[in-house]
């Protein structure tokens, strides 16, 4: 049986002359399962592009690219590959409609509900869901017509762990072939059969999951094991002062659905507060109204201020809270604008260095940018207000151990000047080697410590 995708040679060139894949070359056979790895920025989600005929207008592919059929496909970003016109539900049951059938009824809605989502949801618009919902309701869609092979990119980046691995079986039962875009090694390892590791666009390591997590042979893929985060009891307690944020039986709803039933907790300066739970739990609503971003509907919340930029949020889609036309130097020193611009430019630069940026052009836009650089540069202007609250949803989801690693250090360093920071992540691993104190959301409420 010929391949279920065969990449021979494989260079992408776009149109401002980065090249951001070269001459590279994978098989994926049918039924099987491989992953592809790499850094933030090292053209993974180029390849998935490529595979399905979407690089943008301008781009330049050289190679071939063979596949067995119709893919399906998982978008990193599942709320900009949404219409937030459109419901749910039609964009699940465009799956159909992509080719050239109709929808059976009752389809999409046992395809969601087999995702453990509520089908009567699929009346709501994007906006409505959360980003690990929307992310399961597009691999619903994904693997509507069990395609011979699956591009997901991504896939699992919103989700806790329990609910990643519930998302991988779906879409290993679903697909008869999975290629997976993945910055994390230990998903890869539990669900791949081969990894394929990119660096700077090139392959530089193939071999069978478990050899290259216990003997990996390059230097990018040996940085990138050595920076997996090892389980922590967490650091000890400490806060530069009183209470600067107090939460006390916090409410909100949304067209009569909860989204927060009952949150308490306290934010001292200095500290590090983490919350995780299941994907829908309420755990972004918290963070906003936190922030004083929406007003509660019931309980008491004591902020310290209400002037612009005493809170900065670090949102979960970062790419759409960067304005496009803006240069990332811009961006990052927005709230430095009593500096000159030579000044602001220069601060820029050494922000990015900070996280592993620094060989970007300053002057670039998000467009330009994969989606976990645009996290590292939502985080870096979060940090660069200082202000009293930095509120980060997700602030690792797309990035490697070894960014990951430096964003953590990023918001530490935060903390230890005094800013207060809740965070909140489905990595135990990092809200554990972070956090001072963590709390458990389920279904709008906060259970625990």
């Amino acid at each position: 049986m010929s391949a279920a995708l065969e990449v021979s040679g494989l260079s992408v060139t776009y149109r401002d002359g980065t090249r951001a894949l070269r001459e590279v070359s994978l098989t994926v056979a049918p039924g099987e399962r491989l992953a592809v790895v790499g850094a933030s920025g090292s053209g993974k989600s180029t390849l998935a592009r490529a595979v399905l005929g979407l690089l943008p207008r301008g781009a330049r592919a050289e190679g071939s690219i063979r596949t067995g059929g119709r893919p399906g496909y998982v978008a990193q970003d599942p709320f900009t590959a949404c219409d937030p016109l459109r419901t749910v539900g039609h964009h699940v049951r465009e799956a159909w409609r992509a080719a050239g059938l109709r929808p059976p009824p009752g389809a999409a809605e046992a395809a969601v509900a087999a995702l453990a989502l509520d089908p009567g949801a699929l009346a709501r618009h994007p906006h409505q869901w959360s980003g690990g919902m929307l992310q399961r309701a597009a691999i619903a869609a994904a693997g509507a017509l069990s395609p011979a092979l699956t591009v997901a990119d991504e896939p699992t980046s919103a989700l806790d762990a329990g609910l990643a691995d519930e998302v991988m079986a779906a879409l290993a039962r679903s697909a008869g072939a999975l290629l997976v875009i993945t910055h994390d090694l230990r998903l890869a390892a539990d669900w791949a059969s081969r990894v394929a590791v990119l660096y700077e666009g090139s392959v530089v390591e193939t071999g069978p999951a478990g050899r290259l997590l216990s003997d990996p042979r390059h230097p990018h893929t040996r940085a990138l094991v050595a920076a997996l985060p090892a389980a922590s009891a967490g650091r000890a307690a400490a806060s530069q002062g009183p209470a600067l944020v107090t939460a006390r039986h916090l409410a909100r709803h949304y067209g009569g659905v909860a989204a927060v039933r009952d949150a308490s907790l306290s934010i001292g300066p200095g500290q590090v507060v983490g919350v995780h739970g299941r994907s829908g739990s309420g755990k972004s609503t918290l963070l906003r109204l936190l922030a004083g971003l929406e007003p509660p509907d019931g309980g008491a919340l004591s902020l310290p201020d209400s002037r612009p930029g005493w809170a900065m949020p670090v949102f979960q889609d970062a790419r759409a809270s960067l304005d496009p036309l803006w240069p990332i130097w811009r961006t990052i020193t927005e709230p430095l604008t009593r500096l000159r611009a030579a000044e602001r430019r220069a601060r820029a630069v050494a922000g990015l260095a900070s996280v592993g940026l620094g060989h970007l052009d300053p002057r670039t836009r998000p467009g330009r940018l994969s989606a976990g650089q645009c996290q590292r540069v939502a985080i870096l202007r979060a940090v660069m207000a200082r202000p009293a609250l930095i509120v980060a949803d997700e602030p690792t989801s797309g990035l490697d151990t070894v960014a990951a690693g430096q964003v953590a250090g990023l918001l530490r360093a935060a903390a230890d000047s005094g800013t207060a920071v809740v965070v909140v992540s489905h990595d135990l691993d990092l809200l554990g080697g972070l956090c001072h104190d963590v709390h458990l959301m389920h279904d709008g409420v906060i259970l625990s410590r």
